[in-house]
């Protein structure tokens, strides 16, 4: 279980994320769900550190870590035991599908490159790109460079993996190609935590379901409870929307 405590966030006078607690099962999908500008993606990245807390802490089952660290050192081991796959891939340009995946194993691993072009061939090839590990980015599909950012993010066997709306930059003839590699992820027994607008993959592919507004949870349960048997008439009102 990874356990996320009272996690407040700040942008000027504007509260962001407000006392924030969410435990995340092993092997489980959680799949976070609300209007744009509740704050989903930003816990996302308060909890890889990409921006810092102003409170809160994060437990691997292991102790609590504090998500307002400025430590570089804490921040390093936070951030190696998670993966983030982003909303616009965030690959270099320069470099092949295979190099975007290989070089944080041997810059922030430190494995050999044989090793880490042996790990990157397959990544590559359970996304379904092991044909396309030497195309650079510019030659690739949209679906076909956020699955090259998936195989990155799981590359180093990462405890959690967030996805921050994986499919909002993507034409709708890319979009169900990812959503397959993200399933078949989930079947395997990765603890994933996603942002998400893909509302009937949500209540396929999740074990738990957050709804979000305002930077605070409104109701969470199984993806049943919430889709079917929401509790909250927001939440209602929300997937009402989202239908029509």
């Amino acid at each position: 279980m990874i356990t996320i405590r009272d996690v407040h966030k700040r942008y000027s006078e504007h509260d962001v994320l407000n006392g924030i607690d969410l435990d995340i099962p092993h092997a489980a999908t959680v799949t976070v769900i609300g209007p744009s500008g509740s704050g989903k993606s930003t816990l996302l990245r308060v909890i890889d550190v990409l921006e810092h807390a102003d409170k809160g802490t994060i437990d691997f089952g292991d102790g609590p870590v504090d998500l307002a660290t400025r430590d570089k050192t804490t921040i390093r081991d936070i951030r190696s035991r998670i993966g983030f796959v982003f909303q616009n891939y965030n690959l270099f340009a320069n470099k092949t599908a295979l190099q975007n995946v290989t070089e944080p194993l041997i810059y922030a691993q430190g494995k050999s490159r044989k090793e880490a072009e042996t790990i990157g061939r397959e990544q590559l090839d359970r996304v379904g790109l092991a044909d396309f590990a030497d195309r650079y980015p510019s030659t690739l599909s949209g679906g076909q460079q956020q699955r090259v950012g998936i195989a990155r993010a799981i590359a180093a066997k990462p405890e959690l993996l967030l996805l921050d709306e994986p499919t909002s930059a993507l034409d709708p003839e890319m979009v169900g190609g990812v959503l397959e590699v993200i399933r078949q992820l989930a079947s395997d027994g990765m603890t994933m935590l996603m942002v998400t607008h893909e509302m009937r993959f949500a209540r396929e592919a999740s074990d738990h379901v957050v709804f979000f507004e305002h930077g605070s949870i409104v109701e969470q349960g199984s993806a049943s409870d919430i889709f079917d048997h929401p509790s909250q008439p927001r939440t209602a009102e929300f997937l009402q929307s989202f239908a029509s």
